[in-house]
């Protein structure tokens, strides 16, 4: 049975951390016959199997939610090429120009569009779930 732990203490000596460690053949000789070192949950949620969740006991990759936008204009509009940017995308501008062509002045603007993920999903330095952190323990007698 693996247990999720809260505290930073060890619940008792019936327990080992499910950190990948060995598991003495002579003190815990019925979870030994079993598995010969604890799994390792460090680092990793828990899914109950189900669902999209992958087989027992197989370490599925990170993922994220689709992230989408459009973006559109014209190159006749006098704003520029870029008239809108929805969802991740957003439109800047990077300054109005006037060159020398030909005997004439021409006036342009400089755009950009811009992809910005945090427009539409919560954004981190990783991929993860809403979370609190535990730790596992096995129970071992």
């Amino acid at each position: 049975m693996v247990v999720a732990w809260t505290l930073s203490s060890n619940p008792s000596d019936s327990y080992l951390e499910c950190n990948g460690q060995a598991v003495d053949s002579t003190k815990y000789p019925k979870l030994y016959a079993l598995m010969h070192n604890t799994p390792d949950y460090r680092g990793v949620f828990l899914r109950g199997l189900g669902g999209n969740s992958a087989n027992l006991g197989i370490l599925q990759g990170d993922a994220i939610r689709n992230i989408t936008g459009t973006m559109g204009g014209s190159s006749s509009d006098v704003a520029g090429l870029w008239d809108y940017g929805t969802g991740v995308f957003y439109q800047f501008n990077q300054g109005r120009y006037s060159v020398y062509y030909s005997k004439a002045y021409f006036s342009y603007v400089s755009q950009g569009m811009g992809f910005d993920a945090s427009r539409v999903v919560p954004v981190a330095n990783e991929n993860r779930p809403i979370n609190k952190a535990v730790r596992y323990f096995i129970k071992a007698k």
